[in-house]
C-alpha cells in the first residue's frame, strides 16, 4: 500500500528540478500521520501477542512510500546529517533526498562497511564511532519505525533510554519515588555492562530481533574501514547506526522480569508497587547504565548475580570497574545527577562531573574567543549555559547555579583583562558589565545578554504514568508535555513576579 507515491510524466528520469519541486510538495503532517498510524497497528497486534499481523504490518511498513519519505527526512535532519559514510556521499539538495527516497528498497539491499572514528572518554580511553554511508542510515531509519512500537510494548516498563516522550528526566522522577520515603531501600546496585553495543551476540541478535533476517544481517555484517583496512564484524552494533540503540534495548529488555521472578510475588514477574516488595527492590536502566535499590547489601550482591546471569547469553557482562554496592548515605551518581540522602532526606543534585564538564566546556570557548566581540562571544556561551541549567532545573541546583555564575563571572573577567591589560579593574568591568532590567554586573552590549545559570528556575519534574505508551497512548503523551510546558512557564513567570 504505497499510497501517495508520485506519478511520472514521463519514462525518463526525473530532472532535480522535477524531483526538488516533488520534495517541496510532501504534506509532511499527512506523511507523519499516515507513519504513526501505521505505528499504532503495529503495536496494537504486538500487544496482543498477534505476531502473525506485526510481521504483516511491519512488511507494509517498511514498503510504504511515506515511510520512506520519514525516513529520509529524519536521516538528513539530525545532527549528523553532513557526516558521510565511506562512499563520502552526504544528501544535502532537497534532490538528492528524493531521490534517496524512491531508491530505498530491500530488494538486493547490501549494506556497506561503516566509516570508523573515535571519541574520548572522560576516563581517558576512546569510544568507537561507527559512521554508516547515508543510503544505510536511511535504510536502519526506516526498519527502526517499525521496529520501535514492537520494543516499546515488550519493553521493561522502567527503561527509559531512546523511546518517544521518555527521557532522563523520567529516570530521575522514578528514583525519586523510590528513594525519597524514610521507609525506602537503604541500599543500591550502580551498573554498567561492558562494552554494549560492542558485545552483544550476533546470534542472539538474529534469534530475538522481530525483523527481516536478512536486511538484520547486512546491518550486523557491515564491518568497518579502519585506516583505510576493512575489518569483519563478529559481534556487536554498531555506535553510531541509528537501530542500533533499539537493538541494545530489545537485549537488555527483560532484567525486570528476572527481577520480579525472584524477589516479587506477583505471578507475570512485573515489579509492580502493589506487589510484595519485600525486598525493596527497583530497577531504573536508562541505555546500559542502571540502578537497583536493595533493601541489604546481601540483596543487592544476589542482584549483580541475577544481572550476569541474565547477561551470559547475550554475550555481555557488567564492567567490574563500574557495576558497586552503595549505601544512600554515601550516594551515587547516576545520569549526571548526585543521589544521596542527609537525615534521612533525599537530595538529588547536579554531580561533581558535571559540574567540571560545563565549567572545561565554557573556559575552552572563552578561551577560542579571545579576539572575538563580546556579542560572538554571548551568542556562543548562551546556549551551553541555558542547555545544562535546563537539564538541571528539576534537581537541588540553585546554590551550584550560583556558584556556577560566580565562576563564569572571573573567567570573563579574566577574558576581559587580557584585552585591556594596561586598564584598571573598574574601566573594565564597566566598559563590559552593565545595568539590565534593574540589575547591577550584567555582562552584556546593546543588542546582547549573557544567561545566568541561575535565571533558570527550579520546577519539580513530574512522572508520566508508566503504564502508559507513547504508540497506543500518544494523546496522554501529548496532553502531558503540553501541560509540563505551561506548568513549567507559569511557574517561571509567577517566580519572576514575585
Amino acid at each position: 500500500m504505497n499510497v501517495g507515491v508520485p506519478e511520472m510524466t514521463s519514462v525518463t528520469d526525473p530532472t532535480d528540478r522535477e524531483l526538488a519541486q516533488q520534495w517541496k510538495d510532501i504534506d509532511w503532517t499527512n506523511v507523519e500521520k499516515t507513519v504513526n498510524n501505521l505505528q499504532f497497528r503495529i503495536a496494537s497486534a504486538a500487544k496482543k501477542n498477534d505476531w502473525k499481523s506485526v510481521n504483516k504490518l511491519s512488511r507494509l511498513l517498511t514498503n510504504s512510500y511515506y515511510a520512506k519519505l520519514w525516513a529520509v527526512r529524519k536521516v538528513t535532519s539530525n545532527r549528523g546529517s553532513r557526516s558521510p559514510g565511506i562512499d563520502g556521499v552526504a544528501w544535502i539538495s532537497n534532490a538528492d533526498k528524493m531521490r534517496a527516497a524512491l531508491s530505498l528498497t530491500k530488494k538486493g539491499y547490501h549494506a556497506r562497511p561503516l566509516k570508523r572514528r573515535y571519541i574520548p572518554k572522560k576516563n581517558g580511553k576512546a569510544r568507537p564511532l561507527s559512521i554508516p554511508t547515508m543510503y544505510d542510515r536511511a535504510m536502519q531509519t526506516l526498519y527502526a519505525l517499525a521496529l520501535s512500537p514492537i520494543e516499546s510494548v515488550t519493553s521493561d516498563k522502567t527503561s527509559f533510554g531512546f523511546k518517544p516522550y521518555r527521557s532522563t528526566k523520567d529516570a530521575y522522577a522514578y528514583l525519586f519515588i523510590c528513594l525519597s520515603k524514610k521507609t525506602s531501600a537503604q541500599w543500591v546496585v550502580e551498573g554498567d555492562i561492558k562494552a554494549c553495543f560492542d558485545e552483544i551476540s550476533h546470534d542472539w541478535i538474529l534469534k530475538n530481533v522481530p525483523m527481516n533476517k536478512k536486511v538484520l544481517t547486512e546491518f550486523l555484517k557491515a564491518g568497518y574501514i579502519e585506516n583505510f583496512q576493512l575489518f569483519p564484524t563478529q559481534k556487536g552494533t554498531p555506535q553510531g547506526g541509528s537501530i542500533s540503540p533499539l537493538i541494545a534495548n530489545i537485549t537488555l529488555n527483560g532484567i525486570e522480569k528476572a527481577l520480579g521472578e525472584k524477589f516479587h510475588s506477583k505471578k507475570d514477574g512485573t515489579i509492580d508497587k502493589t506487589a510484595n516488595n519485600n525486598h525493596k527492590v527497583n530497577y531504573v536502566r536508562f541505555a546500559d547504565d542502571f540502578i537497583i535499590s536493595a533493601d541489604s547489601k546481601e540483596t543487592a550482591h544476589e542482584i549483580i548475580n541475577i544481572i550476569r546471569e541474565f547477561l551470559e547469553p547475550r554475550g555481555l557482562k557488567l564492567s567490574e570497574e563500574k557495576t558497586y554496592v552503595t549505601h544512600i548515605m554515601d550516594g551515587f551518581t547516576f545520569l549526571g545527577w548526585t543521589f544521596r540522602k542527609f537525615n534521612g532526606k533525599l537530595l538529588i543534585k547536579p554531580s561533581k562531573e558535571s559540574q567540571e564538564s560545563i565549567i572545561a566546556k565554557i573556559r575552552e570557548v572563552i578561551r577560542r574567543g579571545r579576539a572575538w566581540s563580546q556579542d560572538r562571544l554571548i551568542e556562543e556561551l548562551n546556549p551551553i549555559i541555558q542547555g545544562w541549567a535546563q537539564y538541571h532545573n528539576h534537581a537541588v541546583s540553585s546554590k551550584i547555579f550560583s556558584k556556577l555564575d560566580h565562576i563564569v563571572f572571573n573567567m570573563l573577567r579574566s577574558w576581559a583583562k587580557r584585552r585591556h591589560s594596561n586598564k584598571g579593574v573598574w574601566w573594565t568591568i564597566n566598559k563590559y558589565w552593565h545595568t539590565h532590567n534593574g540589575r547591577k554586573y550584567v555582562f552584556s552590549t546593546k543588542t546582547q545578554t549573557l544567561e545566568l545559570f541561575s535565571n533558570t528556575k527550579i520546577v519539580r519534574q513530574r512522572f508520566a504514568k508508566l503504564d502508559k505508551n507513547p504508540f497506543l497512548d500518544k494523546e496522554y503523551f501529548e496532553n502531558w508535555k503540553n501541560q509540563e510546558y505551561f506548568r513549567k512557564k507559569t511557574h517561571q513567570s509567577t517566580t519572576i513576579l514575585s
